[in-house]
């Protein structure tokens, strides 16, 4: 019994520890266009928020946000959405085509790969879907991950 609460209290601690550690500022990165080209920080459309999205395509809370997302998008016309997954290329188009229609062709959009693995250990997520929000100055505004990041995401944008 006594293994067991210490073997809790060990995992509580490193679940805060993970949290406590999230990067305040965009952490560097290299993910892939769907056409296989790098996109880097250095790629980021300036002069607006970014709002960072790790996603899975079978994952079912990535589903449910991608439709609030979609269904909600006029509200993120001033932000920068950039969609990342471990996914392989074929199977995304399906995703949006059945989620969230026609958000993977906005202009503001752009759906990308993590094809080298960084995304985790850079970003430190704890699950999907995870979120983080930035200002214009690289600055972290809002993480969240699990269900219901897209509502505080627009809460914050009003």
């Amino acid at each position: 019994m006594k293994l067991k609460n210490i073997l809790l209290a060990v995992i509580f601690f490193i679940s805060l520890q993970v949290k406590a550690q999230q990067p305040t500022l965009l952490p560097q990165f290299t993910f892939f266009k769907l056409d296989g080209k790098p996109f880097a920080n250095k790629d980021l459309k300036q002069g607006k928020k970014n709002l960072f999205i790790l996603f899975d395509c079978t994952c079912e809370h990535c589903q449910r946000e991608a439709k609030v997302l979609n269904t909600n998008f006029a509200k993120f016309k001033d932000v920068n959405i950039y969609m990342i997954t471990l996914d392989e290329a074929y199977i995304i188009p399906q995703f949006f085509k059945s989620y969230a229609p026609g958000l993977n062709t906005k202009p503001n959009v752009m759906v990308l790969q993590d094809k080298n693995k960084i995304f985790i250990p850079a970003f430190l997520p704890s699950k999907y879907p995870a979120m983080y929000l930035y200002a214009t100055n690289n600055k972290l505004l809002l993480y969240n991950s699990g269900d219901g990041g897209i509502q505080k995401i627009m809460k914050l944008l009003k």
